[in-house]
Formats: structure tokens, C-alpha cells, sequence
């Protein structure tokens, strides 16, 4: 199953949903240039959140501790951040 872009702020997933939380303040204050996303599960658990990783020059995924996951929610993990990732740099040019 594809991901669903459903608006600006909610993408889901199979068995997991991304909520895009914005520009937060980054470890300085400011804000951030990019969007942090949180990883929800059913009932709104939180496994994680995806953030610009500026060394590797893409969004990354910085799971919670003590939190499993299997194949189908990798998968949608990982198309959410090739998706973001791509969105991002064609923004730029």
C-alpha cells in the first residue's frame, strides 16, 4: 500500500501515520530550516521522529528507545524520507 498524503500536516501509512509538526526551534533557538515529522502508531503512540540530518544532506528517521518495528513500517518509513527528502531539494533549485 502507498503511502496517502492526506493534507499538509497528515501522511498514513499501512499501520503507522506522519505528523508534520513544522519548523521547530532547532538545539539554538532558531528555527529550523526544514520540517521535523513525528512517527505515530494506532492511538497516536509516538515510535520516533524524522528530521533533516544535515551531514548526510537528507531527512533521517531517530526512533524512540525500546520500540520494534517490521517490514511493512520500514517500508513506509522509508518512502516517506526518499518523498520528503526529494521534495526538499527540488524546493531549493
Amino acid at each position: 500500500m502507498p503511502l496517502e498524503f492526506i493534507d499538509e500536516i497528515w501522511t498514513k501509512g499501512k499501520f503507522i501515520h506522519f505528523r508534520n509538526l513544522g519548523k521547530l526551534n532547532g538545539s539554538r533557538g532558531t528555527p529550523r530550516v526544514t520540517n521535523t515529522y513525528e512517527v505515530l502508531a494506532e492511538g497516536d503512540v509516538k515510535l520516533g521522529e524524522i528530521r533533516w540530518f544535515a551531514r548526510w544532506r537528507k531527512y533521517c528517521f531517530f526512533p524512540e528507545t525500546e520500540t520494534v518495528y517490521e517490514e511493512t513500517c520500514l517500508d513506509d518509513i522509508s518512502d516517506f524520507l526518499v518523498h520528503e527528502t526529494l521534495a526538499h531539494k527540488e524546493a531549493k533549485t
